[in-house]
């Protein structure tokens, strides 16, 4: 009988003292894109070494978006669960969105149309990670969005803000991306890929 789940391929788990102490969050700032605003050839490209993704390709006239919040108030999420098809891992994160125009809340509105979106989130840890964009054998099938109960609030320091919160899974958990060798350089990179 053939090996289903051979051990193959693991390596042994040794953290350096980094990853030990890297600090847990994410940063102010979300990017979000869409699969179906990639190129259908070669939409992405890993390292074949670090198996990091180091760029993304978009179609023609198709940008990448970028929602800017407040430190210490965003998250990504990740889990596993046993399926009769081996492991599913969960994607996604909490965006918490500040808004004052309706210009902006229709933004939001139309986010929540999209049912295959990606999060690129800058990691507190230096990291970038990728939810919603890679499976085992191509791309997976991102991420929606919901919005729990917000509003107005009662007292006058009552939060205004959305919560915006993406869900998805894939067979692989989210990757770390590396478009360039320093943080200011991947997020140069990331800037240059949003509309002009």
């Amino acid at each position: 009988m053939a090996e289903c789940a051979p051990l193959t391929g693991v390596t042994n788990l040794n953290p350096s003292c980094g990853a030990l102490l890297k600090r847990g969050g994410a940063d102010r700032t979300y990017y979000i894109l869409g699969i179906s605003q990639l190129l259908e050839s070669a939409p992405i490209v890993m390292d074949p070494v670090t198996k990091e993704l180091t760029s993304i390709a978009f179609k023609e006239g198709e940008h990448l978006k970028k929602f800017k919040g407040k430190k210490l108030k965003n998250s990504t999420k990740t889990g596993m669960e046993q399926t009769e098809n081996g492991p599913s891992y969960a994607h996604g994160g909490t965006f918490v969105a500040y808004f004052d125009s309706q210009a902006e809340k229709e933004s939001i509105e139309k986010l929540a149309l999209a049912d295959d979106l990606v999060l690129i989130v800058p990691l507190n840890s230096g990291h970038f990670e990728a939810h919603g964009l890679v499976a085992t054998y191509g791309l997976s099938d991102g991420l929606i969005m919901t919005i729990p109960e917000g509003g107005s609030g009662v007292q006058y320091e009552d939060s205004t803000a959305l919560q915006l919160v993406f869900d998805g899974k894939s067979d692989k958990l989210p990757v770390y991306c590396k478009f360039a060798e320093t943080r200011a350089e991947s997020i140069a990179y990331l800037e240059g890929l949003l509309a002009p």
